[in-house]
């Protein structure tokens, strides 16, 4: 065992003294009752790292994290000294109450079985993240880092150039016409709901249920109030809005779960409601850019009166991978600066190198041949998967197949569905209870994502989850 060494007030081993986190943090041990107190005297560096035999710039820096930490302080001609009281550094124990706080973490389902027993995901939303070009990923990357940050000059949510790139792109491929400064990016949809929200003092809100976990939290905690409305096939049921209501939030390209799909007229009806109630709708078009068996709808924002009423919400989540943190809202241009002004409040901006990465992706089309192979690919996987699931069972009803990269699935009676997804996570299949999105309108089903099911896997999936129905007893 190293022997102790007293350096003037201090008792350290050089053990300790092998890395500048662990000279610190023997230091740091020192101060305290009936040791080193406020004023007291540290070595100096020259002398403590001689007496250590260490290079002294490891005792320099040593010196510097307890700086950082305000356990030392310099002072002129007195070198480092104890900063801090005994009291500020070990608390009276006689202060402390014995025992575990009252308050305990809460438990949440999780559906996630871990990665190394995962055979086939099947998460809604889920893309496939290996149907990205190689080469064009790394070469967007390599742009993007090519130049160094400015030095003390960071502006939150400023991204010129994804924010150009996103002007070009949305016209072209959503029909939506906006400025760039009406471009506000975030690091996911949560965020810019919650600076919407925020941004407009919401008092009472509204949005489809069963719906978007991530999109309720965040009204749930900005707004005053919020009513959670019923949906049918044609996704939210306009007829519930009222006057009272200053925001609405909705998925008319794919409902989230059920994947129904808002026709024109009820859009209609949607718009001028907003206007009647001088209202906001928050349109998240989550994966709008796939679309199977039906035609062209635009989204509300593109339509006559949105510019003026409608939040556009986009991610990169689906269209190429999470992992980017990248969200974009399309903002009435009255709004924009307080939005702005939010979302920098709560520190929600995104990463400026990832967000210069997809705009060099839409630029050079890297994007647009992605998209295209990627449409193609789900197209496929999607009709293998509605075609198996209608063969083996034929007496599940089938939703939200026309677009986006998931199907919902529900049945009469019998199996729960948090069931099911527990026994299906035992067969290394992930799938999502319908029931975990729905709050007051209570379903039972689960949602399908196929982005990421190889065409050939989707009747050997299906035959399992059809096996463990059966046992749990569906009809």
């Amino acid at each position: 065992m190293p022997r102790s060494r007293r350096i003037s007030n201090l008792c350290l081993d050089k053990s300790e003294a092998r890395s500048v986190a662990g000279l610190s943090a023997a230091i740091a041990a020192q101060i305290g009752p009936g040791r080193l107190g406020r004023g007291d005297a540290l070595p100096s560096t020259r002398t403590l790292a001689a007496d250590l035999g260490v290079a002294r710039s490891r005792v320099v820096m040593a010196y510097d994290e307890l700086i950082a930490a305000g356990l030392v302080e310099t002072r002129g001609g007195s070198g480092a000294v104890v900063a801090v009281d005994d009291a500020e550094v070990v608390p009276d124990d006689s202060r402390i109450a014995a025992g575990r706080p009252r308050l305990a973490p809460r438990h949440f389902r999780d559906d996630r079985p871990g990665p190394e027993r995962v055979r086939f995901n099947l998460a809604p939303g889920a893309p496939d993240v290996s149907l990205i070009d190689r080469r064009d990923w790394r070469r967007a990357w390599r742009a993007a880092s090519a130049t160094v940050p400015e030095v003390d000059w960071y502006r939150p949510l400023h991204h010129p150039e994804l924010q150009a790139a996103l002007v070009t792109y949305l016209r072209r491929a959503r029909g939506i016409t906006a400025a760039a400064e009406d471009v506000v990016i975030f690091p996911g949809v949560s965020a810019a709901i919650s600076a919407v929200a925020d941004a407009l003092g919401v008092r009472r809100a509204a949005m489809e249920d069963p719906g978007y976990p991530m999109a309720r939290i965040p009204l749930q905690e900005s707004a005053a109030h919020l009513d959670l409305l019923a949906v049918d096939e044609d996704g939210l049921r306009v007829d519930q809005l009222t006057a009272e209501h200053d925001l609405a939030y909705v998925t008319p390209a794919h409902q989230y779960p059920l994947g129904g799909r808002m026709p024109a007229g009820r859009r209609q009806r949607l718009l001028e409601w907003s206007h009647d109630a001088d209202a906001v709708i928050i349109e998240d078009d989550f994966d709008g850019e796939f679309r199977h068996e039906a035609g062209p709808l635009g989204p509300l924002r593109a339509m006559k009166g949105g510019a003026q009423r409608v939040v556009y919400l986009g991610t990169a989540s689906k269209i190429l991978t999470p992992d980017l943190r990248i969200a974009w809202a399309v903002v009435p241009s009255w709004m924009s600066d307080a939005v702005r002004v939010s979302g920098a409040r709560r520190r929600t901006d995104g990463s400026r190198v990832a967000s210069r990465a997809m705009s060099r992706m839409m630029e050079d089309g890297s994007l647009t041949r992605h998209l295209t192979r990627a449409q193609r690919t789900y197209s496929a996987r999607r009709t293998r998967l509605v075609t198996a699931l209608s063969e083996r069972c034929p007496d599940i009803e089938v939703l939200g197949v026309a677009t986006g990269i998931h199907v919902a699935i529900r049945w009469g009676c019998g199996a729960r569905d948090t069931d099911v997804v527990d026994r299906c996570a035992e067969r290394g299949l992930v799938v999502s209870a319908l029931s975990s999105y729905a709050v007051a309108h209570p379903v039972n089903g689960l949602l399908l994502g196929y982005a990421q099911l190889p065409e050939t896997a989707a009747r050997p999936v299906v035959d399992e989850i059809a096996c463990v129905l059966e046992q749990l007893g569906w009809s």
